[in-house]
Order: C-alpha cells, then sequence, then structure tokens
C-alpha cells in the first residue's frame, strides 16, 4: 500500500516492527490471500496508508501488527506520524501471557524526529510508556515505569534518523542483490542509536502463507543493539515486505502481510506454550541445590561456545571443539558473614525497575532484614522473605518493576529477582540480576530463569529468590547479568544471549559432585 508521499509499507520499518515481536516475546526469555495486493493498493482514508501482518511463532499463530502512516499540518509545515502496534497471546506453563506495544513517531519528509511515544501493556502489570521530544541538540525523554516518571536527556546528532525514514530512502534506491547499506536511527524501544545494516542476497522461491510460492529478494537486517539476531525479509519487484522471519528460542518467528480481517482473526485458545517448548532436557541431577560442583558437556549447535557462554565465579569453560565446550558450574555459597566492599555505583542506585526508595520497598526490605545486621545473614533473609511473600506465583506478566512487585506481591522469576535485588540495595548492599537457564527437577530439563546476585565479601553471591533454597546449587548456567541501571542498556537487552542459545544448545552431565 502506498503511503501518503506515494512510497509503500519499507522493509526496514517492517524489520524494526519485527524486532519488536521478538523482544516481546524473549521476555516470556495466521493468512495471506488473494486480497492482499488490492488491499495494499489502497489507501485507507484520504493522505494515510495502513498495513496488517500476522505474528507466527513456531508454526503458530499468536498475533498481529498493524502500522498507519499520515501525512499532518502542524505549524504550517506538513509532517509524516506513523503509529505501529503489535497485540501477543502466547502462554508460559499453561498462563496466558498478553503484550500489546504502541509506538508514535512525528517526523519531517527528511526523515528528521520531532517526538515519539513508546507503550508497553502487559496486563496485570503496569503501562509502561516513553516519550520523547528533540529539542535542537537535545533528545529530551521521559520514562514512566509504575507510574513513576524520569526525566533525562541526550545529545542529538542531526545525522541520526527517524525509525521510519529508511523505509523512504530504500524505496527511492531499491535494493539489488549484493548491495550493502547501513545508517543510524533511533530505537525508541531501547532509547538509544542503532546502526542498522541491510544485505540483499538474491531473489529466492519463498513459501507464503496461502497460494503459490513467489520470487522474493532476501534481504538480511543485523543492528547493533542485539549483535547475533539476525532478520530476514522477504521483498518483492514494488519494495513491498511480504514475509519477515527470524531465528529464536530454538524456534521461528514470522511475520506475514495480510488483510485487517486475517489479521484480527481471533487467537484460538492453541497458544503455544513458550516456557515447555524451549527446554532443554537431560537427565535427572539428584538433588540438584546441594550440588557443589556439575560439569557438563556443552553443545552450541553452529556457533562457538567461548562467545555465547561467559566465564565467571561460577563457571568455567574449556572450548573442546568447534562447537563443544567443558562447562564447569560450581555453587558460590551465601558467607556466614560478611563485609560490604566498594562497587560501581551502578549496583547501589535507585532505578526505575530496581526503587530502592519506593516506600513499600523500604517496608519489605525492614520486615526481610528484621534486627539482623551482618550482610551475608540479611541477603539470605532477604531471599527467604521474597520467596515467602510472593504468594501468587505466575506466568502472565513479562517483567514487574520491583515497587510494583512490592504491592501486588506475585509474579515469576523475574518478579522475585527484581523485588530482592531492590530490597537488598535499600540497605547498602550491591545486587544485580543474572540470566541464565537453571534445572528443573520435576522436569528433569533447564529452562530460561532469572536470579539476584549480592556482591558479599567482594564476590558476586547468587541469591534464587523464586526456590528460597538458602543460594543456589551447581545448576544455574549463567549467560549474563544487569545493573538495571538507568544509564546501562536497557533491561531488555540481558535476554538477548538466552534468546540467541535455546535451540542451539545441547547438555550432557559428565559428574556431579
Amino acid at each position: 500500500m502506498t503511503d501518503p508521499q506515494g512510497n509503500r509499507d519499507g522493509f526496514a520499518s517492517r524489520l524494526m516492527r519485527s524486532r519488536r515481536a521478538l523482544l516481546a516475546v524473549s521476555l516470556l526469555v495466521a493468512s495471506l490471500g488473494e486480497c492482499v495486493a488490492a488491499a495494499d493498493s489502497k489507501p485507507a482514508e484520504a493522505g494515510t496508508a495502513e498495513t496488517w501482518q500476522v505474528i507466527h511463532l513456531s508454526g503458530q499463530r499468536i498475533g498481529y501488527s498493524y502500522a498507519k502512516t499520515e501525512a499532518i499540518q502542524e505549524s504550517e509545515t506538513q509532517v509524516l506520524r506513523t503509529v505501529s502496534e503489535s497485540h501477543m497471546t502466547i502462554k508460559r506453563f499453561g498462563q496466558s501471557l498478553v503484550i500489546q506495544q504502541t509506538m508514535e513517531t512525528v517526523e519531517t519528509e527528511a526523515g528528521d524526529l520531532l517526538r515519539f511515544r513508546f507503550q508497553t501493556d502487559n496486563p496485570p502489570a503496569s503501562t509502561s510508556t516513553t516519550h520523547g521530544t528533540v529539542h535542537g541538540s537535545e533528545l529530551r525523554l521521559a520514562q514512566t515505569v509504575d507510574g513513576q516518571t524520569k526525566n533525562s536527556v541526550q545529545v542529538w546528532r542531526p545525522d541520526v534518523k527517524s525509525p521510519g525514514y529508511q523505509e523512504r530512502v530504500l524505496q527511492r534506491s531499491p535494493l539489488q542483490p549484493g548491495d550493502r547499506r547501513s545508517f543510524e536511527a533511533f530505537v525508541p524501544d531501547f532509547s538509544q542509536v542503532a546502526t542498522i545494516v541491510l544485505v540483499a542476497v538474491d531473489w529466492e522461491n519463498t513459501p507464503l502463507l496461502q497460494g503459490p510460492e513467489k520470487k522474493l529478494l532476501t534481504v538480511k537486517m543485523t543492528q547493533s543493539l542485539l549483535p547475533g539476531v539476525v532478520l530476514i525479509g522477504s521483498v518483492d519487484e514494488h519494495g513491498q515486505t511480504l514475509k519477515t522471519s527470524t531465528r529464536m528460542l530454538g524456534t521461528t518467528l514470522e511475520t506475514f502481510q495480510v488483510t485487517r480481517d486475517q489479521a484480527l482473526k481471533a487467537i484460538e485458545g492453541s497458544e503455544l506454550d513458550l516456557a515447555v517448548s524451549t527446554l532443554i532436557k537431560v537427565p535427572r541431577i539428584r538433588h540438584p541445590q546441594q550440588t557443589k560442583k556439575v560439569v557438563y558437556r556443552a553443545t552450541t549447535l553452529g556457533q562457538n561456545p567461548l562467545e555465547i557462554l561467559p566465564t565467571g565465579e561460577t563457571q568455567t569453560i574449556i572450548k573442546t571443539g568447534a562447537e563443544t565446550a567443558e562447562l564447569t558450574v560450581i555453587s558460590l555459597p551465601i558467607p556466614a558473614q560478611a563485609t560490604i566492599e566498594p562497587v560501581d555505583g551502578r549496583f547501589t542506585a535507585a532505578s526505575q525497575y530496581l526503587q530502592r526508595d519506593d516506600v513499600i520497598v523500604q517496608q519489605h526490605a525492614q520486615k526481610g532484614a528484621g534486627d539482623e545486621t551482618d550482610p551475608a545473614q540479611i541477603a539470605r533473609r532477604m531471599e527467604s522473605y521474597v520467596h515467602t511473600a510472593l504468594t501468587k506465583k505466575n506466568f502472565s506478566t513479562a517483567m514487574a518493576s520491583a515497587g510494583e512487585v512490592a504491592r501486588t506481591l506475585e509474579g515469576d522469576c523475574t518478579e522475585h529477582a527484581l523485588l530482592l535485588a531492590a530490597m537488598l540495595r535499600v540497605k547498602a548492599i550491591p545486587s544485580r540480576v543474572a540470566v541464565g537457564l537453571v534445572y528443573v527437577d520435576s522436569l528433569s530439563a533447564f529452562g530460561g530463569h532469572m536470579w539476584t546476585e549480592a556482591c558479599l565479601n567482594g564476590h558476586w553471591i547468587p541469591l534464587d529468590a523464586t526456590l528460597g533454597r538458602g543460594g543456589t546449587g551447581a545448576t544455574h548456567l549463567k549467560l549474563s547479568d544487569s545493573s538495571f541501571s538507568d544509564d546501562g542498556t536497557a533491561p531488555i537487552a540481558c535476554f538477548a544471549p538466552l534468546m540467541l542459545i535455546i535451540g542451539h544448545l545441547q547438555l550432557e552431565i559428565l559428574s556431579v559432585e
């Protein structure tokens, strides 16, 4: 469908929307008919254009996305406003998780960003929003999480374009096989600038949802904020992206361009259970929480194990082949006593997701610590307290902030980890969150997980309030960690290694102590 300037919905913007669907599905760490061409050749109304896509994960329809662009007048100047939405429903251990994301951008025809608004809704969690406005050489941001707004300013460069500008550039000068383009664009869901790289491969016969295969140009897209994630678009001779796909969590996320009616077709209740489908089966490990040391043979299909399995105090890696490594994980128990050594202020400060200054968080911290004064014993008590206090264990929330969890006292591993991290900071104990894999005894398998680490005696000690067993055994395999600082990378970025490794990792137990 043509936009107000005579351009079609572009490959790059479709991939940006597909990437947002990809990210929303990670925390959670359909059809193309004969009417598409006709529907896409007419504006929704005078001066506007809209496109619709269905979203498939592992071949199952999980939702849809929508985008509408219109020309509007502001201060006697014509500008472009684009509103895009994605709606997804998946299951985790039998419970439905619903996520809606909305982005609105206003820009000049030259691609200069004027303002944007990005919003995520994941009931029952509160809505989170980011507003941004460009004023000369500044980008002024207002980010709201759990009803609390934080204002900040970033330096704005005039050569950085809006999220939608690249589609017009590419359509004015279409890609041909072998072409490579790169540019910098602002990514609202990260509140950062990314380098986008597009590489046109060749024309290929491409299967769609319905009808015969079509010869489409395969274009690969990467961006600097999520290295290792490759999005593939299939583009027709008119510049329309009829399909996008990417490998993630051991499966494939796809979008297909469809009509409005097809996009809005109800999901029939057979949603993919993402938690169950991403488990890594292993022989049973007896008494996993009591393990002191476990040696694994890790096979990372198609990937260098040293690039995706980090080393640290709790795990070491010895590469044994192009795709194999010996991974040794040890437990790092909570010490009997501890002192607090100086660390980077990011690990003790309040942030939008770790609201150390929140009154309810502070109340829980006082209750959790009781009359204990030693940092190690405070950490031990708080881990047990959070485990007991979160009485409603549910999987319907992707990630709520510590302040919200302090009030609702419900959630899964992400909510347990964030509340514990914030409570530790109330008592001036440095904390961070870790993302990786944990052995689930009842399933005899490893699954995606988040836990907390406290810096005690200069060591980052793992704590797991989801389990509440007094630290962890050697069955927590760490992939990344984050301070969740407001000045650091976006919190969702810490899930990227998990997203990339699931489906490519095989584990064999070599020895257990």
